[in-house]
C-alpha cells in the first residue's frame, strides 16, 4: 500500500509539473496609445490531478489583474524591454503568499481551467511608438504561446503653445478622447460640448476615488508653466497632479509632482481656475496629468485645459 501511494503521489507531481497548460490571447491586433492593453492568460490544469496553483494578484485583488515580475514572466520581443513587471510602487504589493497571510491559491480539478488579465504597462518604460511587441509568458519550465500586437501612438494634436495634447476634448473617435487614458465607464467624453464628465458613487469617493490619465508628453525641466483648466463639480474635490517622471533602473519612474487642489463650490457651475506648476527634477523627461476626485459622490466636468510655459 505504502509503495502504491508514494507512485500515486509521484505520478500525481509529475502529472502537475508537465500539465499545467498557458494560453495567452491579446484582444486586438492594433492599439491606440489611448487604449489599456489587457492580455488574456487561461491556465488549464491538463493533468489527471486536482492541482493548487499560486497567482501573484496586482492590488486590488478584485480586478483578476497579474502580478509579472516574480513567478510570472513575460518575454517581451520587439524592443528593449527587459525584466518587465506591471508594479509600480508606491502602490500596493502585489496580493502572495509573501504579502498576505490570508492567501489561497487558485484550486484546479482536472481538465478545469482559470482565466485571469495580464495588464501590459508598457508606458512605463522608454518606448517610442509606433511600436510592435512579442510577447510570450514563462511559469517554471512552461511557457505559453506568443502572441504579436502592436501600438500606434496618439492621433491628438497639441494648439498653441499648449502642451496638453488634446487639451480642449475636441479630438477623438467612439468613446475615447485622443490624448487621455479613460478607466471605465464612470468617465464620459462628450465630442460636441467637448468636456470631459465623471459620476462617481459614494463607495469610489469615499474610498480610492477616481482618475483619468493623460498620456506621457516629453518635457524640459527645470521649467515653469500656468495650468489653466474649466471645471464644475456637484460635490466632489477636484485636484489636478501634474507629474514628473524620469528613468530609474531602466523604467520610468514619478520622480516628481504638482499638486493642484481646486475648491469651488458644489453648485454645477463652471470656473476657470490658474495654477502656477514647477519642474525643478532635471532629470524628468516626461510628465502626464492625472485629473482626480474624492471626497463626496456625484459629478465633474473638465474642459479646456492648457499648461503653457512661463515665457522667461
Amino acid at each position: 500500500m505504502k509503495a502504491f501511494l508514494a507512485g500515486n503521489i509521484m505520478f500525481c507531481f509529475l502529472s502537475s509539473l508537465f500539465g499545467m497548460q498557458l494560453s495567452l490571447k491579446s484582444p486586438q491586433q492594433v492599439y491606440q496609445e489611448e487604449q489599456q492593453i489587457l492580455l488574456n492568460l487561461t491556465i488549464t490544469n491538463d493533468s489527471t490531478c486536482t492541482e493548487s496553483y499560486i497567482i501573484e494578484f496586482l492590488q486590488p485583488r478584485e480586478q483578476n489583474w497579474m502580478y509579472i515580475g516574480n513567478l510570472h514572466k513575460l518575454e517581451i520581443r520587439g524592443t528593449e524591454i527587459e525584466n518587465f513587471t506591471n508594479h509600480m510602487p508606491p502602490e500596493p504589493k502585489p496580493h502572495s503568499p509573501e504579502t498576505n497571510p490570508d492567501y489561497k491559491p487558485v484550486i484546479l480539478k482536472p481538465g478545469e481551467s482559470y482565466q485571469i488579465q495580464i495588464p501590459f504597462f508598457y508606458d512605463y518604460y522608454p518606448v517610442k511608438l509606433p511600436a510592435t511587441f512579442d510577447v510570450k509568458l514563462h511559469w517554471m519550465d512552461k511557457s505559453s504561446n506568443s502572441v504579436l500586437f502592436t501600438v500606434l501612438p496618439t492621433k491628438g494634436t497639441k494648439k498653441n503653445d499648449n502642451m496638453i495634447i488634446n487639451g480642449d476634448f475636441s479630438e477623438g473617435e467612439g468613446k475615447i478622447p485622443y490624448g487621455w487614458k479613460i478607466l471605465d465607464d464612470r468617465a464620459y467624453w462628450d465630442s460636441s460640448q467637448k468636456f470631459l464628465m465623471y459620476d462617481v458613487d459614494r463607495r469610489t469617493a469615499e474610498n480610492e476615488g477616481y482618475w483619468v490619465y493623460s498620456v506621457f508628453n516629453e518635457i524640459t525641466s527645470p521649467s515653469d508653466y500656468v495650468l489653466t483648466v474649466r471645471t464644475k463639480t456637484s460635490g466632489p474635490t477636484i485636484i489636478i497632479f501634474v507629474e514628473g517622471w524620469g528613468i530609474v533602473k531602466g523604467r520610468k519612474r514619478r520622480i516628481e509632482r504638482n499638486e493642484c487642489f481646486y475648491h469651488q463650490p458644489a453648485n454645477q457651475s463652471w470656473q476657470t481656475q490658474v495654477r502656477n506648476v514647477t519642474f525643478k527634477n532635471p532629470d524628468v523627461k516626461w510628465f502626464r496629468l492625472k485629473l482626480y476626485v474624492y471626497g463626496s459622490p456625484g459629478k465633474v466636468w473638465f474642459s479646456d485645459i492648457s499648461m503653457v510655459p512661463v515665457k522667461k
